[in-house]
């Protein structure tokens, strides 16, 4: 995000707030297959440990995706992209963070490079600051070895796709709001 308040609609329920917004990430893949990730903790729950996630987040209002996707990527890791590549995944998720519970619908591009760039946390803002410990270059081998959670949970399979045949011609879907229901 570029705000110190997250870009999403709070909607009161059993005592949780949810926040619903519409986000666009990038899966960045440089030519040797590995992707650039994001490392994380939430501040108000250190304990939960780390999570993995691809550059991207809230859309501004007005916003289309695309122009979030670039205005995310340069903020998060320093890429200047002129255009996005194709769609190739549509995700629901519902996840803890912040105190609150976040229902986000993601558009997901796939951005490709020549080769792994030394990112730059130069543009973020207090909420990425607070949330990212590392950026990293990661192969479909480390993600599968990972200790800690990343998202999206297809991703090994999706880079895997992208080896045998490219982009889809439909991007894949993944909806994981079934998470934290019981919890409420």
């Amino acid at each position: 995000g570029n705000a110190a308040v997250p870009r999403s609609t709070p909607r009161r329920g059993a005592g949780v707030i949810e926040r619903r917004r519409r986000a666009g990430r990038a899966i960045v893949r440089s030519a040797d297959g590995r992707v650039l990730m994001i490392r994380g903790e939430d501040p108000d729950d250190r304990e939960r440990g780390g999570f993995w996630f691809t550059p991207g987040g809230g859309l501004d209002d007005g916003e289309s995706v695309e122009a979030g996707v670039r205005r995310e990527l340069l903020e998060e890791t320093g890429l200047e992209v002129a255009s996005v590549g194709p769609v190739v995944l549509r995700r629901r998720d519902r996840f803890p963070m912040l105190g609150e519970v976040w229902l986000q619908e993601e558009t997901i591009h796939l951005i490709e490079v020549a080769e792994v760039f030394e990112p730059s946390t130069a543009g973020h803002h207090e909420i990425e600051a607070s949330v990212t410990t590392e950026l990293r270059w990661l192969s479909a081998t480390e993600l599968r070895t990972l200790d800690e959670e990343y998202s999206p949970t297809g991703l090994v399979e999706l880079l895997e796709e992208l080896d045998a045949a490219g982009p889809p011609s439909e991007p894949w879907f993944e909806d994981l709001t079934y998470r934290m229901r019981d919890e409420e």
